[in-house]
């Protein structure tokens, strides 16, 4: 088993996050697997040096020991373009220069509930196509089966125009190389894996990967006394 505890150095650790750090340290202490630490500070305008310590100081203060890490994934760039070219070489992805007004008006013509596709072009951001039919069928440890019909899905943006790689795909290739066999992170994150796992299923599709999927399990979220998500403003930091 390998789980990983991947937090990101926009703010401090707060109590949601420490509470997945401990589901994920107690589930690799059972079960005498390994947990990586991974820190995601792709966000280049919020991360800073300052969080990251805090969030290594957080942990050892809460006496949650990692085995691999801190994996930095800003300092993965260079392997992400490499599966990200993998994927345009394979039709798994393409470019598009599709606005938030384009995709609206997409909607607008075939229907809210219709996922946008977007027409390959030269340039422009680059967007993971999601099969015409079928559905992504999430099996969540905790919920069960989680189905998103790929009609309803758009092909998510999946990286910059200039070549650098959003979250849903970064976190998805980071999994893919760690070799993470359960994601286990709060349900605020469901809407995500159905794009993670097209991701990975497209990895595999060009020989990027060979083995299962991970599991996923997606926790309840933490409420405050006002019945919202615990925020800093309940004290959560």
């Amino acid at each position: 088993m390998r789980v990983r505890f991947a937090p990101s150095p926009t703010g401090a650790l707060h109590i949601g996050g420490a509470r997945t750090a401990l589901f994920n340290w107690l589930l690799a202490r059972h079960e005498h697997g390994t947990l990586v630490l991974r820190i995601e500070d792709t966000d280049r305008e919020r991360s800073t040096p300052e969080n990251v310590e805090q969030i290594l100081d957080a942990l050892r203060w809460l006496e949650l020991d990692w085995d691999e890490g801190p994996i930095m994934q800003s300092e993965r760039a260079g392997r992400h373009r490499e599966a990200l070219q993998a994927l345009l070489d394979g039709g798994h992805a393409y470019c598009s220069s599709a606005t938030a007004e384009d995709v609206k008006a997409y909607k607008l013509a075939h229907g809210a509930e219709r996922g946008f596709r977007g027409e390959p072009e030269q340039e422009g951001a680059v967007r993971l196509r999601v099969p015409a039919e079928g559905a992504t069928v999430v099996q969540d440890v905790i919920r069960g089966s989680i189905t998103f019909e790929h009609i309803h899905m758009d092909d998510p943006v999946i990286a910059r125009a200039d070549g650098s790689v959003l979250y849903n795909f970064a976190v998805a290739i980071d999994d893919l190389d760690a070799g993470i066999t359960h994601v286990v992170r709060g349900e605020d994150h469901v809407s995500n894996t159905p794009k993670q796992v097209l991701v990975l299923e497209a990895a595999r599709a060009v020989g990027l990967m060979s083995g299962p999927l991970p599991s996923y399990a997606h926790l309840p979220l933490l409420h405050g006394p006002d019945g919202k998500k615990l925020a800093k403003r309940h004290g959560a930091a």
